[in-house]
């Protein structure tokens, strides 16, 4: 062959075999057609290099199978999804050799995706990712449920860009991105991402690598979730195997404690009772209060209040309300899981025995509450009539036996049913009556001195309720027919009092005398003003001097007038007392032994001793 023609075409041939068996690179085998001039051997040469290319292709693709292999095996080692997707990405980001890789979560119902795993991110705003329907790449892929990718993100225009991707896009410095939908089942579950901090294209190799993954991906995650769930159901199974092992070592003594609770409530126990059966069964302590947290029953040494924290409330409920709680704590030592369980069980049958009690309680009360009340108001009418005999006996006690009347009044009206509540159980105990009055409670107990009952009575209501309870008593022993007269006494003795402002006190007539009836239709601020008006000149004189003129003419009058007894009862010299009352006269300008003026500062004096009474 001619020098001008080039090399001999078959000497060619064999030359560029030997170089591709050799392993020779594409770069090597352009050398050959760089002074070649025949076109038969320029083709030769190309479609070496074609050859070259072909096998460095699919030794490409080999080696990531086997990478892609290698990476499926160790994921597939994994039990948590969390681990599952972090190796995803992970691997993700090493074998596309990318600056980062990440992962996002997908709702197919709100069709929003969030930032779940990454690796290589660095911003905060990217790490927080959350991408609405269709907005950036990763929209575009969930909605197309296609691989996407770009060289250059920020400037691509296929996309819905937003200021908040966009920014942390920017942030993160990111320029090329690819990414590919994770499916499962036809459904997309996440979204896998890989990008650069450079502007690149990116190689289909590259994207079906990455699309290879993101399948398998979907099956791991599947598989993860399956197995987490399935851990979760075993623990479930687990802890009610231990649970139903509980039940059934404590079954008989739990049959036991209810057989005792159904006894308890068909012989109309106490509360007091069953807080007590109910402590001495789960130990610590038991307290059984109303709806109002006050305690009604206790058992135990804790001594926190019902209102304190740190109880295990139950609730004890009816049909239509709950009726109170029962407190449990449990004693500072440990106890094991069985213990737990069996409390619980324990707790429930006897909330619910409590319940019971509350609601028989509750009728109760109310059937005591409107036979005490017709019994009264007949008696109080017509205490020989027919209906007054009747009703006597529908009561449970005996009425010839109740002697003292009281009535007592809160200060907040709105706790007029707790006082009643608590008057009705204070009765109880004293064997006695108790009803609604008017705007007050009346209680009809056994024989006693009234004014030590109605001071009882006060102490004890004000603090069941938790208010200040006003108690007025009548003086006179009370019969059924003189019921009426003792209620209209105790009534102006509580209205006394309240208009003394002596609120939270009680005292029968007598603590109030002689002026019941008449400060029983005044007003607090009424007497207010009547007491300045006569007193005013001198209780303002002894306050700015330190004097003690009123008190010098209250034991004038207490004395019936007399200088002298009075100078003895205050152990001054007589003429000391005429001096202090010539200068009442001259700032009063009035003389101390005016017949109307005395009788005015008699009752002024009488009414503000009352006030202060105790």
């Amino acid at each position: 062959m001619s020098a001008d023609t080039g090399r001999d075409v078959g000497r060619l041939d064999v030359d560029l075999l030997e170089c591709l068996a050799a392993g020779s690179t594409t770069a090597q085998l352009r050398d050959f057609g760089r002074t070649e001039t025949n076109p038969q051997n320029k083709r030769l040469i190309a479609a070496a290099v074609s050859v070259r290319s072909r096998i460095d292709e699919l030794e490409d693709r080999e080696r990531a199978l086997v990478r892609l292999g290698e990476t499926v095996r160790d994921i597939a080692g994994l039990d948590g999804v969390d681990g599952v997707l972090q190796s995803i990405v992970s691997r993700s980001r090493r074998l596309l050799m990318a600056d980062v890789a990440y992962f996002l979560s997908y709702d197919e119902a709100t069709q929003i995706a969030s930032m779940h795993v990454s690796e290589g991110i660095i911003s905060e705003a990217f790490s927080c990712l959350r991408v609405e329907p269709g907005e950036g790449i990763s929209g575009y892929i969930a909605t197309t449920r296609r691989p996407s990718w770009s060289s250059n993100y920020l400037t691509d225009e296929r996309y819905i860009h937003t200021t908040t991707i966009d920014t942390a896009t920017s942030e993160e410095g990111l320029r090329a991105i690819v990414g590919v939908p994770v499916l499962w089942a036809g459904r997309v579950v996440g979204l896998l991402l890989a990008g650069d901090r450079r502007a690149h294209a990116y190689r289909p190799q590259d994207v079906e690598l990455l699309f290879s993954l993101a399948q398998h991906a979907g099956v791991l995650i599947e598989n993860a979730t399956v197995h987490a769930q399935d851990q979760k159901a075993l623990g479930q199974l687990e802890v009610a195997l231990h649970a139903l092992e509980a039940d059934e070592r404590t079954s008989q003594a739990i049959l036991e404690l209810q057989d005792r609770l159904v006894a308890l409530l068909m012989n109309r126990g106490s509360l007091e009772d069953l807080a007590s059966m109910t402590q001495s069964a789960v130990g610590g302590t038991i307290v059984i209060c109303d709806e109002g947290r006050r305690e009604l029953a206790r058992a135990g040494d804790d001594e926190r209040t019902s209102t304190d924290e740190g109880w295990n409330a139950q609730p004890l409920t009816s049909s239509t309300a709950t009726l109170g709680f029962m407190l449990h704590v449990a004693t500072k030592s440990d106890h094991d899981d069985l213990e737990e369980i069996q409390g619980r069980q324990i707790l429930v049958r006897a909330v619910s025995v409590g319940a019971l009690m509350l609601e028989s309680l509750q009728a109760s009360l109310h059937s005591s509450r409107e036979v005490a009340a017709d019994l009264i108001n007949e008696l109080m009418s017509n205490p020989l009539s027919d209906r007054a005999t009747l009703l006597r006996g529908s009561v449970p006690i005996g009425i010839d036996t109740l002697s003292v009347v009281l009535l007592a009044r809160p200060a907040d009206i709105s706790r007029r049913y707790d006082l009643f509540r608590a008057a009705h159980r204070l009765a109880e105990q004293r064997h006695g009556l108790s009803c609604e009055f008017e705007a007050d409670v009346l209680l009809w107990l056994p024989g006693g001195n009234p004014n030590q009952t109605a001071r009882e009575a006060a102490t004890s209501l004000s603090s069941t309720v938790s208010d200040a309870v006003t108690v007025g008593a009548s003086r006179m022993t009370v019969t059924s027919r003189t019921l009426g007269k003792a209620v209209a006494e105790a009534k102006n003795t509580v209205s006394a009092l309240v208009a003394l402002g002596r609120v939270g006190q009680g005292t029968d007539s007598s603590g109030v005398a002689p002026f019941p009836t008449i400060l029983a239709n005044s007003s607090n601020e009424e007497i207010d003003q009547f007491i300045r008006d006569v007193l005013g000149q001198l209780i303002d004189y002894d306050k700015e001097q330190h004097t003690a003129l009123l008190p010098t003419l209250a034991a004038v009058y207490l004395n019936s007038a007399n200088v002298v007894a009075a100078a003895e009862s205050l152990y001054l010299h007589a003429n000391t007392v005429h001096q202090r009352l010539a200068r009442i006269d001259q700032i009063t300008e009035v003389s101390w032994r005016d017949t109307d003026v005395a009788l005015q500062r008699q009752l002024a004096l009488r009414i503000n001793a009352l006030r202060t009474q105790n």
